[in-house]
């Protein structure tokens, strides 16, 4: 009798051990955290987002993010484009996508709002905005465009500078979105070049160039990041 007793408490022993091993291997992931999606490589802005380029994590329920990204609800954002920079191993989520931008095509070109034209705009402007222009007064409005390139005097994009985040620094892409977060600027910006058709670019032509406006620059206004 005793000798079943001390096999039976070796049962109960070893399948205890073995439940502890299976849940810290399997169950904890499987019972208390949910599968998402993060970032598997360096995805730059404007790349099309594509399942591949995505892995799946485990992620306690405390830390997920509004509108994060499962792998049963990337229909969501797939065929969009990286609103900006995500780093490797960055959970993916809606707010980080955007649908993509208009191409140019036979009827929308890139024209250039000339640095003399403007007479107010944000420091914080950035490829890939979208602005509405007015008269320097605001009585006039002029349109909303696509913003193509954001170039300093010398001809080079105006990004967002270096900030201390721990990922290599590239001169040509701004990591930042959100014009909040757009602290420090790689440049003085002097010109722009936007997204539309001649005849909306020469309504603006126009306007500049005309007597009554002579006086008149033009008041630029992001709406804020495409998307």
């Amino acid at each position: 009798m005793r000798k079943i007793k001390n096999v039976i408490g070796a049962l109960l022993i070893l399948t205890a051990a073995c439940g502890l091993v299976f849940w810290e291997l399997y169950g904890r992931d499987e019972f208390t955290t949910q599968k998402v999606l993060a970032a598997g490589e360096r995805i730059e802005q404007g790349s099309l987002l594509r399942k591949e380029l995505f892995t799946e994590v485990s992620v306690l329920p405390e830390n997920l993010v509004e509108g994060v990204i499962t792998p049963n609800n990337f229909h969501k954002i797939e065929g969009k484009e990286a609103a900006q920079f995500i780093p490797k191993n960055q959970v993916m989520s809606e707010s980080l996508a955007k649908a993509p931008g208009k191409k140019i095509t036979e009827h929308h070109a890139q024209y250039v709002i000339k640095g003399h034209w403007i007479d107010s705009r944000s420091s914080s402007l950035r490829k890939g905005d979208v602005i509405r222009i007015f008269s320097k007064d605001g009585s006039v409005f002029l349109g909303e465009f696509e913003v193509l390139f954001v170039k300093d005097a010398d001809e080079k994009e105006v990004v967002d500078a270096r900030v201390d985040d721990g990922l290599p620094y590239n001169p040509l892409q701004g990591r930042k979105s959100e014009i909040v977060d757009r602290i420090n600027s790689s440049g003085v910006i002097s010109h722009l070049e936007i997204l539309t058709s001649l005849r909306e670019y020469q309504k603006l032509l126009q306007f500049v160039e005309s007597e009554e406006s002579a006086e008149q620059t033009l008041l630029i206004v992001q709406k804020g990041e495409v998307g």
